[in-house]
């Protein structure tokens, strides 16, 4: 015994009315989604701009962290301070050889001190001068970036330009 399906247009075997997928239809719901999608996008960034920056010896607390963990050769605990970005360009041994190779000095500073610090949404930049024996300074600009809901380091760069350690007073 054969089995008669029969269609009408709307309608399926079950009597229940179904709605063609046209053109029009499939651009609307793109376009709906797309839409959602922005306002979500614009909410959030709303609400992150809300929240209040940093109070600035937060962000001193992350690099200070760092750099203790630097003078006990604790290059594990230093790596965790280390932005994702950072974690992800340099696996733990390559961090430690470029920090003995490039950063070594900073371990040997007699006293740090911190210059500016710059705000901007969830990344920031904090000007910390590291003073050796014989008044010698070097003035370094660290960035850190916000993650979940800490401050990591994203970079540290060289400034050319430090003061004299007798000039450092804030």
């Amino acid at each position: 015994m054969s089995m008669r399906i029969r269609m009408r247009e709307g309608v399926d075997v079950s009597d229940k009315v179904y709605i063609p997928m046209t053109r029009t239809i499939k651009a609307s719901l793109l376009f709906f989604f797309l839409s959602l999608c922005a306002s979500a996008m614009l909410v959030t960034h709303h609400l992150r701009s809300l929240a209040p920056p940093p109070a600035p010896h937060e962000l001193f607390a992350v690099v200070e962290k760092q750099l203790a963990a630097f003078r006990v050769a604790d290059y594990s605990s230093a790596y965790r301070q280390a932005a994702s970005g950072v974690q992800q360009k340099f696996t733990l041994p390559q961090f430690e050889a470029m920090i003995r190779r490039d950063y070594g000095d900073m371990t040997n500073a007699q006293r740090i001190e911190f210059g500016f610090v710059k705000v901007s949404g969830s990344a920031a930049v904090v000007q910390v001068f590291f003073c050796g024996a014989g008044g010698s300074v070097r003035s370094f600009l660290y960035s850190l970036i916000a993650e979940g809901d800490s401050w990591k380091i994203n970079g540290v760069k060289e400034m050319s330009d430090a003061p004299s350690a007798r000039g450092l007073h804030v």
